[in-house]
C-alpha cells in the first residue's frame, strides 16, 4: 500500500477537526493494512511555525504581519513537507493534514496580495491525494467561532469580520477554478456532523 496525503481546509468554524478526528476512526476500523495514520496541522509546532504563532498573538487584526506571515507560511509549509509529510508518505503513512496551501491562497489573497503571487509561491509544494474545503454560510462560520468572543468585540469589529469571512469563502469555494489540476472537493459543513461525514467518507473511499 503507497501512502497518501489527505487535506482538510476552509473556514474557521467549518468542523474541520471534528471531522478528521472521525476520518482517523474509520480509516483505522476499515482494515488492518490502515494502521499507520498521522494527524498533523499548519502551522506546524517547527521553527518557522513557532515563529507564526508568536505573531499571531500579536495579532490585532487581520492585516497585521501579513507580508513577514506570508513568507513564514511557505517556509513553515516547505518544512513541514520536507520533515514530516515526504517521510511519513515514505513509510506508507495516511497522513490527515489540518489545513495546507489553500489556506495561504485564500487568507493572503483576501488580505490584497495578487493571487499569482501567492499561486506562485506555493505551485510546486506538493499537491495531496485529496483535498476536502469545507464549506459553510458566513454567518454560520462567524456565530460558531464568534460565540466566546462576543462580548470583547465592538460592533464595527463585527462588521470587519463578517466581510472578511464571506470574502475568504468565496476564495475557497474558487479553488478547484484556479488550481483544476488537483483533487479538489468542496464540503458541505452546513449539515449535520453525520452528513458531512457521509460526503467525506464517499471521497475518502474512492482514494483508499
Amino acid at each position: 500500500m503507497s501512502g497518501k496525503f489527505i487535506v482538510f481546509d476552509g473556514l474557521p468554524g467549518s468542523g474541520k477537526g471534528t471531522q478528521i478526528k472521525k476520518v482517523f476512526e474509520y480509516i483505522f476500523d476499515k482494515d488492518k493494512k490502515f494502521d499507520n495514520i498521522l494527524i498533523t496541522d499548519e502551522p506546524t509546532n517547527g521553527p518557522y511555525g513557532l515563529k507564526i504563532r508568536e505573531l499571531f498573538k500579536q495579532q490585532k487584526t487581520s492585516d497585521d504581519f501579513k507580508d513577514e506571515l506570508f513568507e513564514l507560511f511557505a517556509l513553515d509549509r516547505q518544512w513541514h513537507i520536507e520533515e514530516i509529510i515526504k517521510p511519513a508518505l515514505g513509510k506508507n503513512f495516511i497522513i490527515l493534514c489540518d489545513r495546507y496551501k489553500y489556506s495561504s491562497i485564500a487568507y493572503q489573497t483576501v488580505q490584497g496580495t495578487i493571487f499569482e503571487k501567492v499561486f506562485s509561491r506555493h505551485k510546486d509544494f506538493l499537491s495531496p491525494d485529496l483535498a476536502l474545503i469545507f464549506d459553510v454560510s458566513p454567518d454560520e462560520a462567524y456565530n460558531r467561532i464568534g460565540n466566546a468572543k462576543d462580548g470583547k468585540r465592538k460592533d464595527s469589529d463585527k462588521f470587519r469580520e463578517k466581510i472578511f469571512i464571506s470574502n475568504l469563502r468565496k476564495y475557497f469555494l474558487d479553488l478547484p477554478n484556479k488550481i483544476p489540476n488537483e483533487k479538489i472537493k468542496i464540503i458541505d459543513a452546513n449539515l449535520s456532523i453525520e452528513n458531512v461525514f457521509s460526503q467525506i467518507k464517499s471521497e475518502i473511499d474512492l482514494i483508499l
